[in-house]
């Protein structure tokens, strides 16, 4: 990573009621991205404005209930170097009721090298897997003990990036 100077700056509270919460992620296959337009200015690395697929590669959308799931990127610094080692990106997931048709895709999940998009509610596009692919980290069914319990499945797909 090329050493950039960063700068302190004040950070001032919205004026809307914006949050990071998405309802739905885009899966495909590594092997299909074709060109990705990033952001430059201003926002994550990972940001991206256009991206697109391999002839007639498709995406694989997921959807979730509203609060249900999470982004979390963690910065690995080190001081003794003073340099950034990567940058874990994990997005959870959780999807109510456990049916055949959704263990099957999660399978899939786990058994192919991908490549995820996801929006947030404030209209940004994060791509994870550019650098190198996006795994399943963890994979979950959970029942509950009595009818009123959730049964969900909980998935977490993991990114490792090279820069912030």
């Amino acid at each position: 990573m090329a050493c950039t100077n960063q700068t302190l700056a004040n950070i001032t509270r919205p004026c809307s009621n914006v949050g990071g919460i998405f309802t739905e992620v885009y899966v495909a296959l590594r092997e299909n991205l074709d060109t990705v337009t990033f952001v430059e200015q201003g926002e994550p690395k990972n940001t991206i404005s256009s991206i697109t697929l391999k002839n007639s590669a498709k995406w694989n959308k997921f959807e979730f209930g509203k609060n249900s799931s999470s982004f979390t990127s963690t910065a690995q610094y080190d001081g003794t170097t003073g340099a950034y080692a990567y940058t874990q990106n994990d997005l959870a997931l959780s999807f109510n009721r456990m049916e055949a048709s959704k263990r099957l895709s999660f399978m899939g999940l786990l058994q192919n090298e991908i490549i995820v998009v996801f929006r947030d509610s404030n209209g940004l596009n994060y791509l994870l897997g550019y650098d190198e692919y996006v795994s399943s980290s963890a994979f979950t069914f959970t029942t509950g003990t009595v009818k009123t319990d959730s049964n969900v499945v909980n998935v977490t797909l993991t990114d490792t990036s090279a820069e912030l």
